[in-house]
């Protein structure tokens, strides 16, 4: 995942449950993200909430 602030969604992440804070490799928050085309379509993953960087 080019630019995603090295993030993985492994099986580790979900069981953890829906309340837990997983952080980023920048300290912050990870978001709950929509694949929007591709092979993975409609699955969700976390990420970086600073990804893109808006300039």
């Amino acid at each position: 995942m080019a630019g995603g602030g090295g993030m993985s969604h492994g099986s580790s992440s979900s069981r953890r449950g829906p309340t837990s804070n997983l952080l980023c490799s920048c300290g912050k928050v990870a978001v709950v993200r929509t694949v929007k085309s591709g092979p993975n379509l409609g699955l969700k993953f976390r990420g970086c909430p600073l990804w893109p960087v808006s300039v």
